[in-house]
């Protein structure tokens, strides 16, 4: 119970502080200081994801050829 309340006071002073200005004719307000944040760690997570996504296609495609040498070996010790 006490989580819930203290999640919604967090999401009214969230609002405050973005929308402070406009809505409250507050002097706060940190719109635009968000969206610089959103696009910066926007930005990284897209660098970060792409290069993650690389690193599973190689080791990917590794275990893929390491798969197909290790049927072609079994084969051979069959066929022998």
């Amino acid at each position: 119970m006490l989580a819930m309340f203290g999640g919604i006071v967090a999401v009214v002073i969230g609002i405050v502080l973005l929308f402070g200005g406009p809505l409250f004719n507050l002097p706060l307000y940190m719109w635009d200081d968000f969206i610089v944040c959103l696009k910066g760690a926007l930005s990284s997570g897209l660098v970060l994801g792409g290069i993650l996504a690389v690193f599973i296609g190689v080791s990917t495609i590794k275990e893929n050829l390491r798969e197909k040498s290790e049927k072609k070996e079994e084969e051979a010790k069959k066929t022998t």
